[in-house]
């Protein structure tokens, strides 16, 4: 395999994965993740961060599944909007907010992370996952999702980051299907170090109260400042 630890960070894509075929494949690995309960790390990461009610958004969304675990603890009348690059992705989306029973709380709008399509303050909160490393201009689109939220909401950005140990990354190889694979370690190497995400956040501007590392990846987490 090659070595991952120590290397440059390589930029993917932001394109997003395209298309019905390369959609049901990640639909297909991202269930198999949900059913072995990997998800359960991210789901922690968005409500330890304090997002566990109100109009959220959960940006670069794929088919959905994490969004739609987080949404099923959450309290009251919650909603989530999710917005992708991939019309594939979102109709995956749809069919599994379906499936979850939510449909009718949920809303899924395709747009690009760095020119969001909703008004400033438009949520209560909003979260990110596996979606970092693939932005084209990271900065921009933190500052999109800290505009998107109201002051006082909060925010959690979670990822892949490429400084993962070599056991992990092994297994987390391991329990991928074969031909996703390459794009899997392609998107390790341009995943950041918890430096490179704190550095981003203050080119943005922006304050959090924690840039963390966690076993399969890292997790930036914070709240919009209120105006005085």
């Amino acid at each position: 395999m090659a070595r991952i630890r120590g290397t440059d960070r390589i930029h993917e894509t932001e394109d997003g994965l395209q298309g019905p075929e390369l959609a049901l494949k990640y639909d297909e690995m991202q269930r198999h993740i949900r059913d072995r309960g990997w998800l359960r790390e991210k789901v922690d990461s968005v409500r330890d961060a304090g997002i566990s009610s109100g109009r959220v958004l959960e940006a670069g969304c794929g088919p959905g599944y994490l969004g739609l675990e987080w949404l099923v603890q959450a309290t009251g009348d919650t909603t989530l909007a999710g917005v992708d690059i991939s019309p594939a992705m979102l109709d995956r989306a749809r069919c599994n907010a379906r499936v979850y029973g939510v449909a009718s709380r949920t809303g899924y709008t395709v747009g690009n992370i760095l020119e969001l399509p909703f008004p400033d303050g438009s949520f209560d909160h909003a979260f990110s996952s596996a979606s970092l490393h693939e932005w084209a201009d990271p900065v921009r689109a933190l500052r999109e999702i800290h505009r998107v939220v109201r002051p006082g909401g909060a925010f959690c950005v979670s990822d892949l980051r490429r400084d993962i140990d070599r056991t992990t990354l092994q297994f987390m190889k391991a329990n991928i299907a074969v031909d996703m694979r390459p794009g899997f370690l392609t998107s390790v190497r341009s995943a950041y170090t918890v430096p490179e995400a704190a550095d981003l956040l203050r080119q943005a501007g922006i304050r959090a109260d924690k840039v963390t590392a966690v076993q399969m990846g890292l997790v930036i987490a914070g709240r919009k400042e209120k105006k005085s």
